[in-house]
């Protein structure tokens, strides 16, 4: 597996995580309490949003931490 592939792998899995832990998170972190109501669905376009900027976030630290670096003349 090219390392390439191996970054993407890693950076899709954090993004997937990062959707799920802000979900929880907008929804108030009471998912352990059973009779509170929390509305899921009318959270998802926050949650989408936040999650595109973290993925955002992740794109531009890939790109500064494996940009070639320029030879000083």
């Amino acid at each position: 597996m090219r390392p390439f592939q191996k970054i993407v792998i890693i950076d899709v899995s954090a993004l997937i995580g990062c959707f799920f832990l802000i979900w929880v998170l907008t929804a108030g972190g009471n998912f352990l309490i059973s009779n509170v109501q929390t509305n899921y669905i009318k959270l998802l376009p926050l949650v989408l949003m936040y999650t595109v900027l973290v993925g955002i976030l992740i794109v531009l630290g890939n790109v500064l931490l494996f940009l070639p670096k320029r030879k000083k003349q």
